[in-house]
């Protein structure tokens, strides 16, 4: 079994054999064309090492050397990790920033005057657009408040707000939730300084809705909510497809139940 050392100076060598009881027969062992191979004259040596040699100065200096490394290479990942943190940060900034630029040049006057009067509270009426139409005060409708109906109580929780979505394109748009906190689902809101401008509103929106239904591109127009609004005009022809619609779902209703009636009485006399 090869018998592999080392001296006091480093040399790694082969042990040959002993010489006396203090020292040692030993030949070095170099390395060539990757391969380690003992060469040389044998030489005679007092001590040897089954791992290399160190001073204590070597140690120091590969213990500093290790500690550098780690610290530096700690370094390099606390910096490339603030480097990221700042480039999000500027790419954070520019997009605020390029959303405000966008909404102040695509904003129009209209919007901005809307947003000034919410803000300074000056809003009296919202309007409701969507299935169920309705235009309600903002301070004394129920829609307002957050109500619990809990086992039917009626205690109020709190003034609901009024949630501002704001786009990059300019676009602001005003949704009125479910509860106070923001919770729940919510819905498209238009705010008013005055029912005579909510109701503006309203009969816009109906105009929109009338026009869909008698085009086809709309299969429901809610009649009932539309004719609780007051001041709003419905358009007669729209009434009149209205009435129609209902007339033809009586008459399909008419027809069900006298087929009913008739199945029931031909089960009736077969029985007889």
């Amino acid at each position: 079994m090869t018998d592999i050392k080392y001296t006091d100076d480093g040399k790694k060598v082969l042990v040959v054999g002993k010489l006396n009881a203090q020292q040692t027969i030993v030949q070095e062992i170099f390395v060539s064309a990757g391969q380690e191979i003992p060469s040389g004259e044998n030489f005679v040596v007092k001590s040897l090492h089954d791992q290399p040699a160190e001073s204590w100065k070597e140690k120091n200096l590969r213990e500093l050397e290790q500690r550098y490394e780690k610290s530096r290479k700690n370094l390099e990942a606390d910096i490339a990790q603030q480097a990221s943190r700042l480039t999000m940060i500027k790419d954070k900034a520019k997009l605020h920033a390029d959303a405000l630029f966008k909404f102040v040049t695509n904003s129009n006057e209209g919007q901005l005057g809307l947003l000034k009067k919410v803000m300074s509270g000056q809003i009296t009426h919202v309007f409701v657009s969507g299935y169920s139409p309705e235009i309600f005060e903002w301070d004394g409708g129920k829609k307002a408040y957050d109500i619990d109906n809990y086992h039917g109580r009626a205690e109020i929780k709190g003034l609901k707000l009024l949630s501002l979505f704001g786009y990059s394109d300019g676009d602001l748009e005003y949704r009125l939730h479910t509860y106070r906190d923001g919770s729940g689902d919510s819905e498209q809101v238009f705010p008013a300084a005055s029912y005579k401008e909510a109701l503006a509103l309203a009969q816009a929106e109906c105009d929109l809705q009338a026009a869909a239904y008698l085009a086809g591109g709309r299969a429901h127009f809610a009649m009932d909510n539309w004719k609780k609004i007051e001041g709003v005009i419905i358009p007669e022809m729209v009434a009149e497809k209205y009435e129609e619609a209902l007339d033809a779902d009586r008459l399909k209703r008419i027809e069900s139940l006298l087929k009913e009636v008739a199945t029931l009485q031909s089960k009736a006399s077969r029985k007889e």
